[in-house]
């Protein structure tokens, strides 16, 4: 979803006056204690008045060019590499994770003056997410972390592409190309994740040729490509216990300089998985009075790789439960998803109620199962679900 960028978008007020003294000539450091996202108005971040000229907008489709485009595109305000996946363990074990990668430019390309002498000065940070379900404890926990692109302390390149955030790295591993597949790594609180991506399907371009539509607003767009399958195995080492794992990956990847809509306050993601090969891309946007939004949209991915865009009439989404989180607010906790034109009609359900990162912004994102059926046959598979908007209180930062 291009709205992800809410909580990259709140980082600015953690590093904003430093960046702008330096754009002015002057070198600072930086205190990291001082201003946080915590402190900003949240998804106010993205109103259409807090996006700044001088970037590039996604206005009509374009084309893509891999791997190429797997890299960073910096005329563009932010931009994310999204993989989520579900992972069984040779010993039996069962685990959902997510790793995120932001890319957030304070000023646009060609702001900043060639003189400055600061090693730490950049026009643009980094932000990631990890987390980790382990389904066989119960348990939930992620992780957040920041950086400036200075110093080798976070970055992006398109050949071979990688991308990392301190040793967190989604790409070809260090000295190696990307012809034999990625290499995903993040580590944090007793979990080190050493992956190995290889994609099943060519990119998926979401939306119109690869331009998704948030809103009515010119250039409230992103271009947005998903690889929904991909072969994941490798290793999990939980509290010193080394775990081989295999399972299924999704990427999304989105970049652009749009904003939300003026009357838009949140969305539910959904990523299907179905176990014959197929998968479902679908977006709900939801505006302030909780209505959902005519912009959401989707992707329907066949077995052979074909895909068919869904618009929001396309797809019925019945809510039916709900989980009270402990740190405030009311999320949804369990849909009935249909499509009539595909003659599907599944049950979506977490596989642990609680999945709430606690970060900058609070959202909830967790692994689900799907049952139901498709033209009369049973339909089962695994899911990632991103629930934004629905949480309250002030948010506290999980690093």
């Amino acid at each position: 979803m291009l709205l992800r960028i809410a909580s990259i978008a709140l980082l600015s007020t953690w590093i904003s006056a430093c960046d702008r003294q330096e754009l002015n000539g002057t070198d600072v450091a930086v205190d990291e204690s001082a201003a946080t996202p915590a402190q900003a108005t949240r998804l106010d971040a993205l109103s259409p008045e807090a996006m700044p000229s001088g970037f590039e907008y996604a206005i009509e489709p374009r084309a893509f060019e891999f791997p190429r485009d797997h890299g960073p595109h910096d005329r563009f305000r932010h931009e994310w590499w999204y993989v989520t996946g579900h992972l069984d363990a040779v010993s039996g074990e069962r685990f959902g994770f997510e790793l995120t990668l932001f890319r957030f430019a304070l000023a646009p390309l060609g702001s900043l003056a060639a003189t400055s002498k600061s090693a730490w000065r950049t026009r643009q940070i980094y932000m990631a997410h990890f987390a980790v379900t382990d389904l066989d404890r119960g348990s939930f926990q992620s992780s957040e972390r920041f950086a400036r692109d200075a110093l080798g302390m976070a970055g992006a390149q398109a050949e071979p592409f990688r991308v990392w955030l301190d040793d967190w790295l989604l790409g070809a591993p260090p000295s190696q190309t990307e012809s034999s597949g990625w290499q995903l790594r993040a580590a944090d609180k007793g979990y080190t994740f050493d992956l190995q991506l290889r994609a099943l399907t060519p990119p998926i371009l979401n939306g119109e040729a690869g331009l998704s539509q948030k809103s009515g607003e010119r250039g409230a767009a992103s271009y947005y490509y998903s690889i929904p399958r991909m072969a994941t195995t490798g290793r999990i080492v939980r509290d010193g216990k080394p775990l081989d794992v295999q399972g299924l990956a999704w990427l999304d990847r989105e970049w652009g300089s749009g904003s939300l809509g003026g009357n838009q306050q949140g969305w539910d993601w959904f990523a299907l998985q179905f176990d014959d090969g197929s998968a479902l891309m679908f977006y709900a946007l939801r505006t302030r009075e909780g209505a959902r939004d005519p912009h959401s949209a989707g992707t329907w991915i066949a077995s052979d790789g074909t895909s068919i865009a869904l618009s929001n009439a396309d797809v019925q989404i019945e809510t039916k439960d709900f989980w009270n989180s402990p740190r405030g607010g009311r999320y949804p906790a369990r849909w009935q998803l249909r499509v009539p034109s595909l003659q599907l009609d599944v049950d979506i359900r977490p596989r642990l109620a609680d999945q709430e990162l606690n970060t900058n912004p609070r959202y909830w994102e967790g692994a689900a199962t799907i049952a139901g059926t498709r033209a009369g046959a049973e339909a089962r598979g695994r899911a990632y679900v991103e629930l934004v908007g629905y949480a309250s209180g002030a948010a506290s930062s999980a690093r």
